[in-house]
């Protein structure tokens, strides 16, 4: 029986909210289910059914014991509602806002970054207006699917604007709204298998060779030499730069994490030259004393050294650090060295990652000290 247990599921059945009690053919739960007040069988769905109600796995559990219900992360005790039901089926832009407000607090709390919060928040707008007017504890599963169908793949938007969809969408109905709504069956897109553009080592070299200002050269070469992410590049403090370790410390990085990554000997005599002539005050690069360059700005850079060095691949900046990963993989660096300096969580996100081994970071020759370049 543990195989067959019922799973329940929001939906619309004659044009109404129903309660789907799905399971595999067995007696003893059809015997059981047949016994609930209301619960009726449909044909269309091949399955039984309850009219919608808020407490709906509470009126079921007065019938049903809980061992035949297939277990759900999701908390079966009711939070009251926290934004008043004015009109079951319509919602006011103040009532929005609330709901939008509460959603961003709960992300805050849960120490999200800036930039996730607002990309979720404005997921849900995304909804909410294609939805316009409509409460969002009224909408069911369908629905959902409708609007990734109609907004998402027919709007021909990417398979990772529908993951962050995705994502947020469950953050808002299972935590703000509290609604009854099978939000597992929410699906992700299946993940295209891309390869990252990659600059050799002589387009590298030509490219940074025409970049005449130093500070612009500073910040392409930190980002290549290191292996940064645009916005680590951006947040470097003067007291993340260990000079007599050959190190650079990457604080509150992408996904919560601190990590090491290479200071290279060679790009020593041009940050010492850029010292002297800029003085920065708090971050390594900064557009004013005491205020850190732009990732746009850093983008801008990187796109002009392209152009002037006439290299016609495609992909922003971050292709330096793509770049950094394969020239250290062809010199022989340890794989899953390699995935300590970029600050993956996962050996699934390079999928090269496989043995884990005692070699100290120190050791390794960042790939900047091959280019042999005149500061």
């Amino acid at each position: 029986m543990n195989e067959n247990l019922i799973k329940l599921k929001l939906t619309e059945h004659r044009g109404q909210k129903v309660i789907m009690l799905q399971f595999k053919y067995d007696e003893e739960i059809k015997a059981i289910v047949k016994k609930i007040p209301d619960c009726l069988y449909s044909n269309t769905h091949k399955s039984f059914y309850i009219p919608y109600r808020v407490d709906y796995k509470q009126y079921l559990t007065q019938y049903v014991d809980e061992k035949y219900f297939k277990k759900s992360d999701k908390n079966t005790t009711p939070k009251p509602q926290t934004i008043p039901d004015v009109n079951k089926s319509e919602i006011n832009t103040r009532e929005i806002e609330v709901l939008l407000k509460q959603f961003r607090q709960y992300l805050e709390n849960k120490r999200f970054s800036k930039s996730t919060i607002a990309n979720y928040v404005l997921h849900v707008k995304h909804l909410l207006n294609y939805y316009k007017g409509v409460n969002p504890s009224d909408l069911t599963n369908d629905e959902i699917n409708q609007y990734v169908n109609d907004y998402i793949i027919r709007g021909r938007r990417s398979s990772s604007f529908q993951s962050v969809s995705v994502s947020a969408l469950k953050k808002f109905f299972n935590i703000v709204q509290n609604v009854y709504i099978e939000i597992d069956e929410f699906e992700r897109p299946k993940e295209g298998r891309f390869l990252p553009r990659v600059l050799n080592k002589k387009e590298v070299r030509k490219l940074l060779d025409s970049v005449s200002n130093i500070k612009h050269k500073l910040i392409l070469s930190v980002i290549y030499s290191a292996g940064l992410r645009v916005s680590e590049a951006a947040n470097l403090k003067l007291s993340d730069i260990d000079s007599h370790r050959k190190l650079i410390f990457i604080r509150d990085a992408k996904g919560k994490k601190d990590r090491f990554s290479l200071l290279s000997d060679s790009i020593l005599p041009l940050m010492k030259e850029y010292y002297k002539i800029y003085k920065p005050m708090v971050y390594l690069f900064e557009n004013a004393p005491g205020v850190r360059y732009s990732r746009s700005s850093i983008q801008k850079i990187y796109v002009k050294a392209k152009e002037n060095a006439g290299i016609k691949k495609s992909g922003g900046v971050h292709t330096l650090r793509h770049s950094f990963a394969t020239h250290l993989l062809d010199a022989g660096t340890d794989l899953r060295y390699i995935q300590e300096l970029l600050g993956h969580r996962s050996t699934k996100t390079t999928e090269i990652y496989t043995h884990v081994t005692s070699r100290d970071l120190g050791r390794i020759i960042s790939p900047f000290d091959n280019l042999d370049l005149d500061n």
